[in-house]
């Protein structure tokens, strides 16, 4: 018999009694649906902390002071004298696995222009904070070398920022007044968005870390270095050589605690990756336990019918159908339930993920593989829960299948 006669006697079957048949494809559907969904919400999130990543960058380190342990517990004493600027220079200078170190300093201030008054983040640092922090120019330029020597009140800002205070105006070549001094606008920053953290890397003003610490941080000494590995590197190996030197230099004793710690990007972005594939994991294995579900009742409803049809089934043996024949054409009646449960659970997937995303917000991504996954998956189930009624069905001995009430 022809796999065309074999797929046409089996919807001609399905036809027969259609409510049984939907309310059989509908367990698969729901299934189907239910594990599309969670894995476009997994692959969007996972699209997402690539962005990030790519973004932000996974290579830079921060330093930070932490205090000196002192009988057992740990105080804030004074940041050591050779911290911030000396220290970034020795690491930059001696440090191979490292390509750039600056010292940072972050004070929350008002913003004022001709338009508005913000508070938001002001960030003194050396012009190569924006290679370490992969921020480039969506208008005008950053910051260089002769701003920060001859402590010019040069300012570039984020996008929030520019929101804030100018609107729609184009805010390079505008003044701002920052704790009540005037910096001239050189520099609109490309947008950043809102990170995994929930903090929003838009909302910043950076200005040259001397123009920082002579008009605006007063007493506030930096207590932070960011530094960022070299391509080739592994950030792990500059971290290694970061702590070395500066424990030489702060003349640390091998029994002694880091008087500083060391924050490694790569580290967060990773865990926050395996927690992601984690939780998408989790939601994946729930969403199957419906397909599950659902290819149990295919089982159901290929035993009941199989039973209705016994005198059916006694009848082709009698005229000459093979046991074979028989075991084919219940297989394919399962894999057609399946098959079409696989296709419509993928449109309700689609359909549900496209939901989520714009009414919550979350990014969701359907590939076309998908939909080759949700049929190949459905016929599996097909395959694997219809094999027993249809060899149930072949086996039947055609004396007693015509004797059937």
């Amino acid at each position: 018999m022809s796999p065309l006669i074999i797929l046409s006697e089996s919807l001609r079957s399905l036809q027969k009694n259609k409510v049984r048949t939907g309310l059989s494809v509908l367990g698969i559907v729901i299934g189907i649906a239910a594990v599309i969904t969670m894995v476009a919400v997994g692959e969007g999130a996972k699209r997402r902390v690539e962005k990030e990543i790519a973004t932000l960058g996974d290579d830079w380190i921060m330093i930070g002071y932490w205090g000196v342990q002192r009988g057992g517990t740990r105080r804030q004493t004074g940041l050591p004298r050779n911290f911030t600027s000396e220290d970034a220079d020795a690491i930059e200078r001696e440090c191979d696995a490292v390509r750039a170190t600056t010292p940072v300093n972050r004070i929350t201030m008002q913003v004022v222009s001709g338009f508005g008054n913000y508070q938001t983040n002001v960030i003194g640092a050396r012009p190569n904070y924006f290679d370490i922090r992969r921020m480039t120019p969506a208008v005008g330029r950053v910051l260089n070398n002769d701003d920060l020597r001859m402590l010019n009140k040069v300012c570039c800002i984020g996008a929030t920022v520019s929101r804030e205070l100018f609107g729609a105006v184009n805010p390079v070549g505008q003044t701002v007044r920052i704790n009540r001094v005037a910096f001239d606008i050189v520099g609109l920053l490309e947008p950043k968005g809102v990170g995994s953290d929930g903090r929003d890397n838009d909302d910043v003003i950076v200005v040259s870390f001397t123009a920082l610490e002579r008009y605006l941080a007063g007493s506030e000494r930096s207590g932070t270095l960011l530094a960022a590995a070299k391509k080739g590197y592994d950030s792990s190996v500059a971290r290694q050589q970061i702590r070395d030197l500066l424990r030489q230099r702060h003349r640390l004793a091998e029994d002694e605690d880091d008087d500083f710690r060391i924050f490694d990007r790569s580290l967060t972005m990773q865990a926050n990756a395996e927690a992601t594939r984690t939780f998408n994991t989790l939601l994946t294995t729930i969403a199957s336990i419906s397909l599950l579900v659902g290819g149990v009742g295919i089982m159901n409803i290929m035993l009941v019918s199989v039973t209705e049809r016994t005198r059916e089934i006694g009848l082709r043996m009698a005229i000459g159908a093979a046991g074979y024949q028989i075991l084919e054409q219940f297989l394919c009646e399962a894999i057609v339930l399946c098959g079409m449960g696989g296709l419509f659970g993928f449109v309700g997937g689609w359909g549900v993920s496209k939901f989520v995303s714009s009414y919550y917000g979350w990014d969701t991504v359907v590939s076309y593989w998908m939909a080759a996954l949700a049929v190949a998956f459905a016929t599996t189930v097909g395959l694997f829960f219809g094999f027993y009624p249809a060899w149930r069905a072949s086996d039947l001995d055609p004396i007693d299948a015509l004797r059937y009430e």
